[in-house]
């Protein structure tokens, strides 16, 4: 019984909007530091991501990570040394160390360019499984939009609840997720687990992988996960976070859902915008 109302009082600390969320429970700045921490920073930082990231909300941003005089891979192997902290890495996905990088791609210099919004949703990446963890880390901005949107899993889970009850009933039931042959895999959007909730969401991806193997979603599914997006269309319901360069986002990937407003990007590809990714466990 003591474990059950611990895991109650844990998922009620991942339910938050914008107006409860307070900025102390998730910004994290660092001082002036070389890229060398002193010891007794490393270990504060561990503590506060560790909270909250499991205790808190499920999500912390790391602001002020010193950057400057590095290269963008350089940027991405500082991203992944500040999440080892709190997990363990995940190798890459290939042998290409410039997967680590979300870049606007072009090679010659003309005109801005409009980069679409990205849904709302939780990682997937490969075996074996989605990542516990998500980071990342800010090495340019767009010239203006490209803010990240985060809602709480727990809190769609909440509102579903009091509202549509049987549209969460089919939720935790298995859907396909993704078409490829590594990627692909059957799960329920929520799920309890070592008396945890856990979210995985995608409605790109699930279409696509009941497309692959010829089951179409049925009147039921269709309904829940249009109830899902009905509480992801409340703009209310996000904490909208322009990173900064050397703003470093970690997600709890198993609780909080994450997407991104449309951009406009610089005409200088080298001043293209430029995240780092890493996933851990």
């Amino acid at each position: 019984m003591e474990v059950e109302e611990e895991a109650v009082a844990t998922e009620r600390l991942h339910v938050w909007d914008p107006a409860t969320l307070e900025e102390d429970a998730w910004l994290i700045p660092l001082p002036s530091v070389s890229s060398s921490w002193p010891d007794a920073l490393t270990a504060e930082v561990t503590r506060r991501l560790r909270s909250a990231l499991s205790d808190g909300p499920g999500l912390a941003v790391l602001r002020g990570l010193p950057l400057d005089g590095l290269s963008d891979q350089e940027c991405a192997e500082q991203c992944r040394s500040v999440i080892s902290l709190v997990g363990t890495v995940r190798p890459r996905e290939s042998a290409a160390p410039m997967d680590d990088l979300l870049a606007t791609v072009r090679n010659t210099p003309r005109a801005t360019v409009e980069e679409a919004a990205l849904a709302p949703h939780t990682d997937r990446a490969g075996p074996p499984g989605p990542p516990r963890l998500l980071a990342l880390l800010c090495v340019r901005p767009a010239l203006s939009g490209g803010e990240s949107l985060l809602i709480s899993g727990h809190t769609v889970h909440a509102q579903l609840s009091a509202n549509r009850p049987g549209a969460l009933s089919t939720l935790y039931q298995d859907f396909h997720f993704g078409a490829e042959q590594n990627l692909a895999r059957t799960g329920p959007v929520f799920a309890r687990t070592g008396g945890q909730l856990k979210v995985r969401f995608n409605r790109y991806q699930i279409e696509r992988g009941h497309d692959a193997v010829g089951e179409p979603l049925t009147s039921a599914q269709v309904e829940a996960l249009d109830a899902f997006e009905e509480v992801l269309g409340d703009e209310g319901q996000f904490l909208r976070l322009p990173l900064r360069r050397g703003d470093l986002l970690v997600l709890n990937n198993n609780t909080v859902l994450h997407g991104r407003t449309s951009f406009t990007d610089h005409a200088d590809p080298s001043r293209n915008r430029c995240l780092t990714r890493a996933w851990a466990d």
